[in-house]
């Protein structure tokens, strides 16, 4: 009979998870009655108990292998809420952030082992910024090999999203997007709370896009983060200075608009004299972007008035509210892949079967799954491992 494998923790790691949990460590010994005897340890938990343990203290499993406890303060992101105003951090987001930077974390020390330095993509953007919105938004299209007009190429929003997410990919940016945290359907990501973050390395960034965003708002914070990526920068730090942050965020949002909307190519298709609702519908579905992000590039380039802009981020809310109600396709495979890093994915798989890492180390990688679940990716994802 096989024996039980068993996993030693250390002392410190089992206080974070208490303390992270905000449960009280009465409460949690009731459910687990050994933890004494763990944070003592008189005795090992199982790996099974130990996954238990961190789905109901609502913690990323990952982070009881560590040897020391994250580090609390500061987390660096990006709040790009829906209202404009700096939220409270949910529990939700924390761990959300938390299982991102363990994914990069690990990905940054496997490229660095096989000899990547600072991406290609960072380094000619700070050597040939000019500090010009258009051509500093033409600069970031050329580093993924884009052409001026790429918008005219994919069919509708999803391709458009894939295809960009390639091009980033390709480059050495790690994306990954999910509407929950985990594979915890009961805790879903708020959408007004925060669009997207990104967490800063030379050779692993990575860019977390909240998949219940409207398809135009998703397209629109992939670029954002994308520039946020040139710049060098985890985007905002909690206790910097807010003045400073949101003057950073105006100029990205403008290279944003640029990028997405060209001010050249979007004024030789404005027409001053034809119905501006219907325009801003269709051009919206040509640059592949929300009526609401179109309505603001037009306002500031002097095509139309506030009020309109107004009356369009009102229908374009109505807009988002019945597009929430867009189901997955079902497919469990397909839902997983389009939430991790292909390019992460492949590494984790390519470690694991070169003998790099264990079996459940990979499993716990790519969100804790189990070994059917990983012969299935593995054989979906050959041509990348």
């Amino acid at each position: 009979m096989a024996e039980t494998v068993r996993i030693p923790v250390p002392k410190e790691i089992w206080y974070w998870a208490i303390e992270e949990s905000q449960k009280s460590e009465e409460e949690i010994s009731h459910k687990f009655p050994h933890l004494h005897k763990w944070i003592a340890g008189e005795i090992y938990p199982t790996f099974k108990q130990l996954e238990s343990f961190a789905a109901y203290l609502k913690i990323p499993f990952g982070y009881l292998f560590l040897e020391v406890p994250p580090q609390r303060d500061p987390i660096k992101v990006e709040f790009r809420s829906l209202n404009r105003k700096l939220p409270g951090m949910s529990k939700n987001l924390r761990d959300t952030i938390l299982e991102m930077d363990f994914r990069k974390n690990w990905m940054s020390d496997y490229r660095k082992e096989l000899g990547w330095d600072k991406l290609d993509i960072i380094i000619e953007f700070g050597k040939n910024q000019k500090g010009i919105v258009t051509s500093d938004a033409q600069l970031a299209k050329r580093l993924l090999g884009l052409e001026e007009d790429w918008y005219t190429s994919p069919r509708d929003y999803h391709e458009a999203f894939r295809f960009l997410r390639e091009k980033l990919e390709k480059a050495g940016i790690l994306v990954m997007q999910s509407s929950i945290v985990g594979t915890n359907t009961h805790r879903k990501l708020d959408v007004n709370e925060f669009r997207a973050f990104m967490l800063y390395d030379d050779v692993a960034p990575l860019i977390f896009i909240n998949s219940n965003d409207s398809r135009g708002g998703k397209i629109f914070s992939l670029i954002h983060e994308y520039f946020h990526v040139l710049f060098e920068r985890d985007n905002l730090f909690l206790n910097e200075d807010l003045y400073t942050t949101r003057r950073q965020e105006r100029l990205i949002n403008q290279l944003t608009a640029e990028f997405l909307m060209p001010a050249g190519h979007l004024c030789r298709l404005w027409k001053r004299d034809v119905e501006p609702l219907s325009q801003i519908e269709n051009l919206s579905k040509i640059f592949k972007v929300s009526q609401g992000a179109l309505a603001l590039q037009l306002k500031n380039l002097g095509c139309i008035q506030d009020t309109l802009v107004e009356q369009i981020a009102d229908q374009a809310r109505k807009n988002f509210e019945n597009e929430k109600n867009t189901k997955d396709d079902g497919n469990f495979y397909n839902t997983f892949l389009s939430r991790i890093s292909p390019s992460f994915a492949a590494a984790v798989i390519r470690e694991a079967e070169a003998g790099g890492i264990s079996y459940p180390y990979a499993f716990r990688l790519l969100g804790g799954i189990r070994g059917k679940t990983y012969d299935q990716l593995k054989e979906r994802l050959m041509p990348y491992v």
